[in-house]
């Protein structure tokens, strides 16, 4: 016979399990307009070096079925404002920075 505190602690194992599960899938199921956010972010912060962004944040979130415009606003040296255009999938399609960064990292090819 098991006591009733092993039947509990028994309950718990696959709760936990599953919650961790849960928690985890919910990253996996990017939609277009949430990569689209991710990647524009993850572009704008890796045209500067370690340390040197100071604050970032979304600015606007715009678009249609076909492409979705996010602008980021970033502070490092100086204010800067990072506009990017994606596909229906949330790729990057064309990205540029006002004021242009002429000495920085230049961006993925085939982009602005």
């Amino acid at each position: 016979m098991t006591s009733p505190l092993k039947s509990v602690a028994l309950l718990f194992v696959p709760v936990l399990a599953g919650s961790a599960l849960w928690t985890a899938s919910p990253a996996a199921a990017l939609g277009p307009v949430e990569r689209a956010v991710a990647d524009c972010r993850a572009q704008a912060l890796g045209q500067f070096g370690p340390g040197e962004v100071r604050s970032h944040r979304v600015g606007e979130i715009a678009g249609n079925s076909r492409s979705t415009r996010v602008t980021v606003h970033l502070t490092a040296d100086r204010r800067y404002t990072f506009q990017c255009a994606t596909d229906a999938q949330g790729r990057i399609v064309t990205a540029s920075f006002n004021p242009a960064r002429p000495d920085g990292p230049r961006l993925a090819a085939g982009q602005r």
